[in-house]
């Protein structure tokens, strides 16, 4: 016969089973009334897309986080809240003997410039893109085709710019803003929204376009979520992309590269890679078109991961998100970093040794030499290179000494911004190596402090 203590120890195991298991029976669903129809990873026939906000009923405090970020207010309609450029006082630009006016009416912004038969004519803005360093105003032609309009807002000058217009282009070069070659469902959309399409129509010549939402969505980067809504909860794992979970970290990084690089599809039609998922190889879809200077270093936007693939953080493993925070835009700057510049650097770089170039410069900007601002998006210089390596003066002297031609981490510098790059390239190796200076000259009596920055004797041409 079993004692009280047995029976009262089953008694308990009972509660707590149920205990445990009481909770499962209320689990939500990822959207309301969702049921769990869908057996785990394979046996679906289709994964279709159902935006972020199925997302947000499992995820809330990711969705609030990523709600901050640049990548979902990248695309918008027009309205008053999102537009930053003049459109009352400083609102017009001359370009190619035409002036452009940017004027609103009530709740309708406006554009008057030249278009394709280069007379002047009004196109109404339907979405803005952008807000960090340009924002640019969309307009839609009668037979669908988006347009970028030929000004932009450069944001850091508070000034407007010619973008496409006949400032540099003349219409029909293929250039011109009105151009086919620069319709904006083939050259940016799929950046900018979240499982865009657009379908032509050769008979009616009319574009039809659809995207599941504007910006860059949950599923920009973890794929369709139709499977992982509507799966048991024992399949969620199994049925969504999550890039650190993607075993191959190439691949894994693939999914920033889709649109953190530049090139064409496949096909050469679009100026991304319009077939591309999430877990796909990009290299499949995206012949790559490198922008850059001599060295390698960048020179347009949208190259962060081909810097990216060249650098020492690449072959290390060291993954986008081991600095960036991609659902939140963070705490201590606007590119969503986990921490500050150079702070975040010493985090696994914090036994570098202050001897040689790093003894030189007493803040320790690691950013401002291994990151130099070598790309123009808006304005010169506006955007970081990401090869995480020093561009030396070296390069800018077999450039001819152009600046322009060739950019280097020292005459970035404010500081050093007019100095001559063959005196620069000359200090750097004295710094490096100081028995380089030695072969020539011999100053080891005197005194370092009787020659003030820069030292004759460490940038003089022997």
């Amino acid at each position: 016969m079993k004692g009280r203590g047995y029976v009262r120890g089953v008694k308990w195991s009972v509660i707590w089973i149920f205990a445990l298991a009481l909770p499962v029976l209320f689990l939500p669903g990822c959207e309301p009334g969702a049921r769990n129809t869908v057996t785990p990873t394979g046996a679906e026939t289709s994964n279709d897309y159902v935006g972020s906000d199925a997302c947000r009923e499992c995820h809330e405090g990711v969705y609030r986080g990523w709600q901050t970020t640049f990548h979902a207010q990248k695309f918008q309609p027009t309205n008053e809240d999102f537009i930053i450029g003049d459109f009352d006082f400083n609102n017009s630009v001359e370009a190619g003997g035409k002036k452009t006016t940017m004027t609103r009416e009530g709740e309708s912004y406006l554009v008057t410039t030249p278009g394709p038969d280069s007379e002047v004519n009004t196109y109404p803005i339907k979405f803005v893109l952008g807000s960090i360093w340009k924002q640019r105003y969309i307009t839609e032609f009668p037979n669908g085709e988006l347009h970028a309009l030929p000004v932009q807002w450069n944001v850091i000058t508070g000034q407007w710019a010619e973008y496409r217009g006949l400032g540099s282009q003349k219409p029909g070069d293929g250039e011109f803003w009105s151009d086919k070659e620069q319709i904006f469902q083939y050259e940016c959309m799929g950046c900018h929204t979240s499982n865009s399409k657009v379908v032509y129509d050769k008979e009616t010549k009319k574009y039809t376009t659809s995207w599941q939402e504007m910006g860059v969505g949950c599923e920009s980067c973890h794929g369709p979520g139709g499977n992982h809504v509507r799966s048991d909860l024992t399949a969620k794992f199994d049925t969504i992309v999550n890039p650190p979970r993607i075993p191959d970290p190439r691949r894994a990084s693939m999914v920033c590269g889709a649109c953190h690089d530049v090139g064409r599809s496949e096909d050469s039609r679009y100026a991304y890679p319009v077939n591309y998922r999430p877990g796909d190889f990009l290299q499949f879809h995206l012949e790559k078109d490198e922008r850059t200077y001599p060295d390698g270093s960048p020179r347009t936007h949208h190259q962060q991961y081909n810097d990216w693939q060249s650098s020492g953080h690449a072959r290390a493993g060291v993954m986008c998100w081991d600095c960036h925070s991609p659902h939140v835009r963070g705490k201590f700057n606007r590119f969503q970093l986990k921490l500050p510049g150079s702070l975040l650097c010493s985090t696994c770089h914090a036994t570098i040794a202050r001897v040689g170039a790093h003894s030189i410069h007493s803040t320790n900007n690691c950013i401002g030499c291994h990151m130099p601002n070598t790309i123009n998006s808006a304005t010169p210089g506006d955007l970081r290179s990401h090869a995480m390596t020093v561009v030396r003066p070296e390069w800018t002297v077999a450039a001819g000494g152009d600046l322009e031609k060739q950019p280097n981490s020292c005459n970035l510098c404010h500081y050093h911004k007019d100095y001559d790059p063959e005196r620069m390239a000359h200090f750097l190796a004295a710094v490096r190596k100081p028995e380089v200076c030695t072969n020539c000259h011999a100053h080891a009596e005197e005194d370092p402090e009787d020659y003030p920055f820069p030292a004759p004797s460490a940038l003089g041409r022997p």
